[in-house]
């Protein structure tokens, strides 16, 4: 089958090297540094999205936005104009289920299938092949794009219609954000207690607190000292307001999210949106007086 990727960032590069195994693989990204990551792999580099897409069956995206999308394909880039009826489109971008249900409906009308795929686990599951991937589309749509993000993951979930993939990874994100920065907050607790960090995290890790942040983030990303998940605020911030907008329009409370919010919010402030969110944990220190980095 022939698969184009375009968006070889931090996550769309590990993502489109799996494809290659089980797949001939074209793609694309307007970045050459980004290209260049995926040297060694047997992969076809073509000079534009829009050329991709000409040669391709099923075309994958990973980009930072919905946005970003509905411009690649209806922008300057004029993607949609030359994909082919009967092309799939698997948008793998974290993003926000009402754009991706409208570009759906648009590009239907021309015989195209755009189905949301969005991922959970980092570079390190993708490159692993463990990564979540979350599916929204009919069953018939998942059945076809099956074969091919099974290249990628063993770990591929129908969440529902076209839109389910993305609105559950948006509310994943938003709770990996509460749950990280209780988890943050109530270790820095136990340090000012008397307990050292790493006997915090490796306890509550063996009893009923532990989560994503004592399984992962301390011991990776924050005990060790590197301080880099290879995920930044900026995108904790967007993907955490399309959660807080999709409650908005459901007329859904979420306190405990809004109050993680605004503390995302005092960190991005602190130290920058690009910084990565394993910074977070230095307002923690600064505010508790608890020292979690060794």
């Amino acid at each position: 089958m022939h698969v184009g990727f375009i968006g070889l960032g931090n996550m769309g590069a590990p993502l489109a090297r799996r494809l290659c195994t089980d797949h001939t693989l074209w793609v694309f990204d307007q970045s050459q540094t980004a290209v260049d990551t995926l040297s060694g792999a047997d992969a076809q580099v073509t000079k534009s999205a829009a050329e991709l897409a000409e040669s391709v069956d099923i075309v994958l995206t990973c980009l930072p936005t919905s946005e970003d999308l509905r411009s690649l394909l209806f922008g300057d880039q004029q993607v949609a104009s030359v994909l082919k009826a009967g092309t799939m489109l698997i948008d793998m971008t974290t993003g926000d289920p009402g754009i991706t249900r409208d570009l759906a409906a648009k590009l239907a009308l021309d015989g195209i299938d755009l189905i949301d795929a969005p991922v959970s686990g980092g570079p390190k599951g993708a490159t692993a092949g463990t990564i979540a991937i979350i599916v929204g589309g009919s069953a018939a749509q998942f059945s076809r794009a099956l074969p091919v993000l099974s290249s990628i993951s063993c770990n591929v979930m129908h969440a529902g219609d076209v839109g389910a993939g993305h609105a559950v990874k948006a509310g994943n994100n938003l709770l990996n954000l509460v749950c990280r920065l209780a988890t943050f907050e109530v270790v820095s607790l136990l340090v000012k207690a008397g307990v050292t960090p790493e006997n915090a995290v490796s306890i509550i890790q063996k009893s009923s607190g532990r989560n994503y942040a004592t399984e992962i983030t301390l011991p990776d990303n924050i005990l060790s000292g590197t301080l880099h998940q290879g995920f930044t605020m900026g995108l904790m911030h967007k993907d955490s307001s399309v959660a807080l907008q999709m409650a908005d329009d459901l007329n859904v409370p979420l306190p405990i999210s809004t109050t993680a919010f605004a503390n995302l919010k005092q960190a991005m402030n602190e130290h920058g949106q690009e910084s990565d969110m394993s910074a977070v944990a230095l307002t923690y220190e600064n505010d508790s007086g608890a020292r979690i980095r060794p």
